[in-house]
């Protein structure tokens, strides 16, 4: 069985990996496979699959058609994400690259077979990189039907055609009157504080000032409406 899956949704200019393998990092998980959503701007693939030597920001500023208005994406010009560090960049031009002109294809039913295949009894992260809200909502179905436990966060919430991603997605919130919005409109939050900021909800399990407890493999609180928990969830901006 393939370890990734490619898919194209050109009426969005985005393309979506999701693939199976394991991770270094702690927080996340066990050190067991699991799976993990990619979405990409067509223009990244473009970029990193002609050109070398065009930096980070370059990079990261072709980010609108898969990060959309997230505050901290590239396009918006402000920038800071997570995922802008040097070795996740380097990931990401090496898993671009390895996509060849042929996989840029839509999603079709033996693409989703696989991706069903790759999500059973495991923990599916959705957006490791880009807005997961882009993924069709009968991909994320399926793989929340399989999967053992998931997680997924998304900027997106407060679209009107994004109402149904709370079945299985955090909103990603900053401070508690967002949270209360998010809440109105049924969402669950995930929110992100400065310090000293005060939120109502329970504190990340797999955060630093928690002492990294758990891991979000075995939490799985940030999992919508459908998943596990009920109440909010915040921690501290890193």
């Amino acid at each position: 069985m393939k370890n990734r899956v490619v898919f194209t949704i050109p009426e969005k200019d985005i393309i979506v990996v999701i693939r199976k393998g394991k991770t270094s990092n702690k927080k996340i998980s066990n050190g067991a496979p699991l799976v993990q959503t990619y979405t990409f701007s067509t223009a990244q693939w473009s970029l990193a699959s002609t050109s070398k030597g065009f930096g980070m920001n370059k990079f990261f500023s072709l980010d609108g058609a898969n990060c959309l208005d997230c505050p901290y994406s590239g396009n918006m010009g402000k920038g800071g994400c997570y995922t802008h560090k040097f070795n996740q960049y380097v990931g990401f031009l090496s898993m671009l690259r390895s996509i060849k002109h042929k996989e840029l294809t839509p999603l079709t039913r033996d693409k989703q077979q696989q991706i069903v295949e790759l999500s059973f009894n495991s923990y599916v992260r959705f957006g490791t990189y880009g807005e997961p809200s882009l993924m069709p909502l009968s991909v994320i179905d399926a793989m929340v039907w399989n999967a053992k436990t998931w997680t997924g966060y998304t900027h997106q919430w407060d679209k009107e055609w994004a109402e149904g991603y709370k079945e299985y997605f955090m909103a990603s919130t900053h401070d508690q009157l967002e949270s209360k919005r998010a809440k109105s409109i049924g969402y669950r939050s995930f929110i992100s504080v400065i310090p000293d900021k005060k939120v109502l909800g329970i504190n990340c399990p797999a955060s630093k000032e928690q002492g990294f407890k758990s891991n979000c493999e075995k939490c799985g609180l940030c999992s919508g409406i459908k998943g596990k928990g009920k109440k909010d969830v915040w921690i501290l901006e890193h």
